[in-house]
């Protein structure tokens, strides 16, 4: 019976892929509505202009035609321009990589525990499970330092290679550490697979970032008029990749949950079976935007020698690495660096993941299969909010909709501050769903600002990715800190003594100490609302 139940719930995480795939496909064809041709005749002219050029390139003009707001005519349903093409490609090949990444997710720590025990000896100190979570810590920080002085680099070889290449060799990457467990499972070969999927699908934000700031890029001196619906429409398209990302990570969670009990070769093995996938999709389907967008100009001999490997260069921004790290801070000026602020407070709390688990176990006691539905709630809602993103930015704007993002964040923290049950904060979260589309206003902002400023797509999604790496190194010691100590402060101001001026501070104290992270999130989300009003 219980075989049949899991058999029965594989089954329902197969049709739903299926009809996800099936809406994602529909919503490509959507996309058109937004942004393409008003006749056949358009379409034609369109083509001759895009064939005239070896390399596909697209004039500014071209870009605003495909990118603007006429209806889209029926007897052009069965043509594909390389800007919808791109980005269609772009979400369904986002969603196939986060599935695969996402079923191994949780894979490695019961997989590196059972390898483990099966060679433990008597005379270890800790348990195997102590062992395995040393690892993957070890992991979790190794990986966060590399991607802090590659991504600078990363961002260097995507502006001179291109977007397509680069990315076809990630998710290669990926393919083949997920192979390896198969054909020999171990704790060496986990640990790898582990870490190129961490880093791989980090440098793979760079890439897709890169991607849609070319698409959106345009002629800002001749299409000034259309800069606030062009954000707009960024926005929007941002806001699907987010719905794809959020959905591969859900049914890939789910599904990897499932074929874990199998064994992780059963697990890795599907996971690259869509890997594969990705780079089927992403190797036949995808137009290098680095090229869609160029001017004539570009396609001199001059341009091909540039493309050359200047290992001088790729040295010295592997050097300068660390400062690439704070160049949104002090390079560009004040609005980047305001813009640059307001995207670190924003991104801060998401990386309190342990400690929320933590403290869940703790002070809920909630178990492991609970806090997996908490997980799974929160893809659904990740989901609905950033596929219903684009309605909602119609009517209230890009700005009013990061506002109200932010206050909706404000919801599950407060929450969690001032009851203590579990339920009330799911139903606070289920509240803000919008918060998990909070940053999507601000990275239309950089990158707007960075393509007046005329700095290249790869350099600016390097540079911020690297930005971030600091947080995924110091947020989790600065949410760990406050976490026991605030733990600390609960248990001695629990033994009070009637002295009253000190009474209701210590009662103050043994009630919010252990909350002390979700009371770092509010302070957070008010600092990043008063930034979002005085400079979005």
């Amino acid at each position: 019976m219980n075989r049949m139940m899991v058999n029965l719930s594989s089954k329902k995480c197969i049709f739903l892929l299926v009809c996800l795939l099936l809406v994602m496909h529909t919503d490509a064809r959507k996309l058109r509505s937004g942004s393409g041709l008003t006749s056949r005749h358009q379409y034609h002219r369109q083509q001759h202009h895009l064939h005239r050029h070896k390399s596909n390139v697209l004039s500014s003009s071209d870009l605003q035609m495909l990118r603007g707001g006429a209806d889209f005519d029926s007897t052009t349903k069965e043509a594909s321009t390389p800007y919808q093409r791109t980005i269609s490609t772009l979400h369904s090949t986002s969603f196939l990589i986060v599935l695969s990444t996402s079923i191994v997710a949780f894979t490695p720590l019961p997989s590196i525990t059972r390898h483990l025990t099966a060679s433990s000896s008597s005379s270890s100190s800790s348990s195997p499970q102590e062992q395995a979570v040393k690892i993957l810590s070890y992991l979790s920080a190794t990986s966060a330092a590399i991607e802090l002085f590659l991504s600078p680099l990363l961002g260097t070889l995507l502006d001179r290679f291109g977007r397509k290449r680069p990315s076809v060799l990630l998710h290669s990457l990926i393919t083949l550490t997920n192979l390896g467990v198969v054909l020999h499972p171990s704790v060496w070969s986990i640990c790898v697979s582990r870490i190129i999927n961490v880093l791989c699908s980090g440098f793979l934000i760079i890439t897709t970032n890169s991607i849609i700031g070319d698409l959106f890029s345009g002629n800002t001196q001749t299409n000034n008029h259309n800069n606030a619906h062009d954000k707009d429409q960024m926005g929007a398209v941002l806001g699907r990749q987010a719905a794809c990302i959020s959905s591969g990570f859900l049914f890939g969670s789910l599904l990897g949950g499932r074929l874990t009990e199998y064994g992780e070769r059963t697990a890795y093995g599907v996971a690259s079976i869509f890997s594969v996938l990705a780079v089927l999709n992403a190797a036949s389907r995808m137009t290098d935007t680095l090229d869609l967008m160029s001017a004539p100009a570009a396609l001199s001999p001059a341009t091909n020698e540039s493309k050359t490997l200047d290992w001088s260069s790729l040295r010295r921004a592997l050097l300068e690495a660390p400062l690439s790290s704070i160049q949104l801070l002090f390079h560009y000026g004040s609005h980047m660096r305001t813009l640059a602020l307001l995207l670190l407070l924003q991104s801060a709390p998401i990386y309190m993941g342990d400690v929320f688990q933590v403290f869940a176990k703790e002070e809920w006691g909630l178990r492991p299969n609970e806090f997996g539905q908490i997980v799974a709630l929160f893809g659904v809602l990740g989901i609905v909010s950033n596929t219903t993103l684009s309605l909602i930015l119609k009517s209230l704007g890009l700005r009013t909709f990061s506002l109200f993002a932010i206050v909706s964040s404000l919801f599950f923290p407060l929450t969690a501050i001032f009851t203590n049950s579990y339920r009330h904060v799911l139903i606070a979260g289920s509240i803000g769903l919008y918060a998990g589309a909070q940053k999507v206003g601000t990275t239309t902002a950089i990158t707007s600002l960075a393509n007046d400023l005329g700095v290249p797509q790869g350099q600016l999604q390097g540079e911020k990715a690297s930005m971030l790496a600091l947080l995924k190194i110091v947020c989790p010691v600065i949410y760990s800190a406050l976490y026991l100590k605030g733990k600390e402060w609960s248990m001695s101001c629990s033994i009070t003594d009637n002295e009253g001026s000190r009474l209701a501070l210590q009662m103050m104290m043994g009630k919010f100490g252990k909350k002390m992270p979700f009371v770092l999130n509010c302070i957070l989300g008010l600092s990043a609302f008063a930034v979002t009003w005085q400079n979005l």
